[in-house]
């Protein structure tokens, strides 16, 4: 959504509040088809970005961060290029911060060697990338424009999920596998991950389904429902959430839980597995998740969310199952 001269990317809603706008992933309708608790973490913003090009030399943009277990740091790209060392990482605090960015003095050879290899993003746009916790939008100061559709990938790529998705342990959005797989495939990314609270709500699959502005997407289930939920409430939710990306003629694929460590019940692991793939079979694409990430080795010291190794392995599986099912659909992809 367009606010303020910038395009926020992956916002559906700024929600005012005495710290400044709060950005939300979710539009009122899919917000009120979450299930608890997932009508909290639809505003953890890994994934969200404030892209603008700069028309000044600088740009002044103030925020502030929820306090958060995870160190809050925004990270600067200018298009596909990471900014430099004086300003990649960029700490946010619990106070408004407001943060410089710089036009880069080499732009137009940037602009140069982005066209000479294809790049989907131009460098002129600042693509500020915002920390997995809450954040609240204060001030915006500098002369800026959004984006135009010129300057940014031609194809979006839409990717649902738990906490997995969304990026918990992958330290920085650009190493989410869902940011590199998208970075792999040249295409944008709106990324739906719903941190402990992916419960494959019907709301949901209808809101996401229904948009028009993704072009291929992936859907990650299971996790988040191993310990609330049976065998078969789990299957009528899969079956429901896979019935209007079916209908879709988009490419979609599904897969289930990558490797996870579960002690306490490892036989509901391998069923719930049993129930994507027999529920996907004749209607949508499938991948085991073990296919994608098939040992412990690639997951942090939780033994559940993927290391930042992890989440390069299953980038780099994921877009091998991809390719096929775009070839032929598309007229961006290398």
């Amino acid at each position: 959504m367009e606010y303020q001269n910038m395009d926020l990317h992956n916002v559906a809603r700024v929600l005012p509040s005495p710290h400044g706008v709060l950005l939300d992933r979710a539009d009122a309708a899919m917000f009120a088809a979450l299930d608890e608790p997932g009508t909290h973490t639809s505003n953890n913003d890994s994934g969200v970005e404030l892209r603008f090009v700069m028309t000044g030399d600088t740009a002044q943009i103030t925020l502030q961060a929820q306090e958060a277990e995870e160190l809050q740091v925004a990270y600067v790209m200018h298009g596909c290029f990471q900014g430099t060392y004086q300003e990649t990482n960029l700490l946010l605090h619990t106070t408004p911060t407001t943060l410089t960015i710089h036009r880069p003095a080499n732009l137009p050879r940037l602009q140069e060697v982005a066209a000479a290899l294809g790049q989907p993003f131009d460098p002129a746009v600042v693509r500020l990338c915002l920390p997995y916790c809450r954040n609240w939008l204060i001030d915006v100061q500098g002369a800026i424009r959004p984006p135009r559709p010129s300057e940014v990938p031609s194809a979006t790529y839409l990717a649902y999920g738990s906490s997995i998705t969304h990026g918990t342990l992958a330290v920085t959005p650009m190493a989410t596998y869902a940011q590199q797989t998208a970075t792999k495939l040249s295409a944008d990314l709106l990324n739906y991950g719903f941190a402990g609270s992916a419960r494959l709500e019907p709301g949901v699959a209808d809101a996401l389904a229904g948009r028009s502005d993704w072009d291929f997407a992936t859907l990650e289930m299971g996790i988040n429902m191993l310990g609330g939920f049976s065998v078969a409430d789990f299957r009528a939710r899969v079956r429901r959430f896979i019935a209007p990306f079916a209908e879709d003629k988009r490419p979609v694929l599904a897969f289930d839980m990558v490797a996870t460590d579960y002690p306490e019940d490892p036989a509901k692991v391998d069923q719930f597995r049993q129930v994507v793939r027999s529920e996907c079979a004749g209607k949508l694409p499938y991948v085991s998740g073990l296919k994608l990430l098939p040992d412990l080795s690639g997951l942090s010291a939780d033994l559940l969310h993927p290391s930042i190794a992890g989440m390069t392995t299953i980038a780099a599986n994921l877009t091998t199952q991809l390719r096929p099912l775009l070839r032929g659909r598309t007229d961006w992809l290398n």
